[in-house]
């Protein structure tokens, strides 16, 4: 073999062994835990909603905000990697990821929540293997019950009974937005602890909310989520207290409770609860 042969090969060689990592470590992640096996014990866990219980206008609001087009593309959109990339280019760090909803419930669940090319393109290896193993419907379903609404709740059933003390099909249109809205804001952005940020994010989500493309919200529906928002937390939820104090508003390296690096001392702050009235808590009534 010539010189040149030998250098191409070379060449070849070095640009495939970083892929075949990444397939590597995304096989064994899903040898380590089979999604398929992980939705159907979490499905057995007491504080699980099924998607049908779910109302289907906190199910839009949801899709809206994550991933509109969840439904027709696949494991990922192209349109967000393209979006994501170029954003990325412009501002010369990685600053926008452009996951579907399947990726960012494998990065919950597989890896660590750090901004590189390898951990997206980990991401991308096992979401494909996902969407393979699961139902859009069961892989919807086990996003929302997995997802990090702030203060130490995971999933939407946690967060509906935490934030407003409803099941989330008693929720009312302000708390179904509000729910849809915090995984994209869940620790510097919080109702709770930033109020005023969460308020500034909430006008973008409504605007995006309230385009003709989308038709998700009325105006009128719009105008009742601005001026039921002040009503819709107890005052003394916002106060510093032993739930909100223990959870730290970074976001956080890992999803602590189902994560692949799970907190051992981590404990559901309903759980801590139990016994009290939830109205003693805060929430809307």
């Amino acid at each position: 073999m010539d010189t040149k042969k030998k250098i191409a090969v070379a060449a070849c060689a070095a640009a495939l062994l970083p892929a075949a990592g990444v397939a590597g470590r995304a096989a064994l992640l899903m040898r380590r835990r089979p999604i398929e096996e992980f939705y159907e014990m979490r499905k057995k866990q007491g504080d699980f909603v099924p998607l049908q219980d779910l109302p289907e206008q906190l199910v839009r609001f949801v899709l809206e905000s994550e991933d509109s087009d969840f439904y027709s593309h696949g494991a990922y959109s192209w349109e967000g990697i393209r979006d994501a990339f170029t954003v990325n280019l412009k501002s010369g760090t990685i600053s926008m990821g452009g996951s579907t909803i399947t990726q960012q419930l494998v990065k919950n669940l597989y890896l660590r929540f750090n901004l590189s090319y390898t951990r997206k393109a980990t991401e991308l290896v096992i979401a494909l293997e996902a969407e393979r193993k699961l139902s859009k419907d069961e892989i919807l379903e086990l996003y929302l019950n997995v997802i990090y609404f702030g203060n130490g709740v995971y999933g939407i059933g946690d967060a509906a009974r935490f934030y407003f003390g409803k099941e989330p099909q008693d929720l009312t249109v302000n708390q179904m937005f509000m729910l849809s809205i915090l995984p994209v804001i869940p620790t510097k952005g919080n109702p709770i602890q930033h109020p005023e940020t969460f308020e500034r994010f909430r006008e973008k989500r409504l605007a995006l909310f309230l385009d003709p493309r989308h038709s998700v919200l009325t105006p009128e529906e719009a105008e009742l989520i601005r001026s039921h928002h002040a009503d819709c937390l107890d005052p003394d939820l916002r106060e510093p207290d032993e739930f909100t104090d223990a959870y730290p508003q970074y976001p956080p390296l890992t999803n602590e409770r189902f994560g692949p690096f799970p907190n051992e001392g981590y404990h559901n702050p309903m759980e801590a609860a139990s016994g009290l009235e939830r109205t003693e808590l805060g929430g809307c009534r």
